[in-house]
């Protein structure tokens, strides 16, 4: 029943830092963030909020600051709609997954266009066994 009830409220809070971050902020050092997980610890003390990020590592370190500055105003704000005896601390992750997998993306896409491009400059090899005639007589 506890676990239900942790991801129920990890799926809320989720949401709802989403929705401040988005409407509430009004830091312009403050990038198009995504909140892509929250994890909530057994006794609702900790809540670590991961997030992401579209652009290189001078957004995301301005965007980083931006969040720990807000931290303490969006952990308020959560209480605010949380129904819950006590608020979590929130705690700000940066999500590498992301951006691990969009360097995936790029290591697999240049290695197709490498074998595309060895492909291509391959001369076409005529086959060395060729199938023997039924009409011909075997040596």
């Amino acid at each position: 029943m506890k676990d239900r009830r942790i991801a129920r409220l990890q799926e809320q809070i989720k949401a709802t830092l989403a929705e401040i971050i988005q409407r509430e902020l009004a830091d312009p050092k403050l990038g198009m963030v995504t909140i892509t997980r929250v994890e909530l610890d057994r006794e609702f003390t900790i809540c670590k909020a991961w997030w992401s990020i579209f652009g290189d590592d001078k957004v995301r370190a301005r965007t980083e600051g931006a969040l720990s500055r807000a931290r303490a105003f969006v952990q308020r704000a959560l209480g605010s709609t949380l129904h819950t005896r006590t608020v979590p601390r929130l705690e700000f992750h940066f999500d590498q997954s992301i951006a691990g997998a969009i360097r995936i993306q790029e290591l697999l896409g240049e290695l197709n266009r490498e074998r595309v491009q060895r492909d291509a400059e391959r001369p076409a090899v005529p086959p060395a066994f060729e199938e023997p005639d039924a009409d011909r007589p075997q040596p």
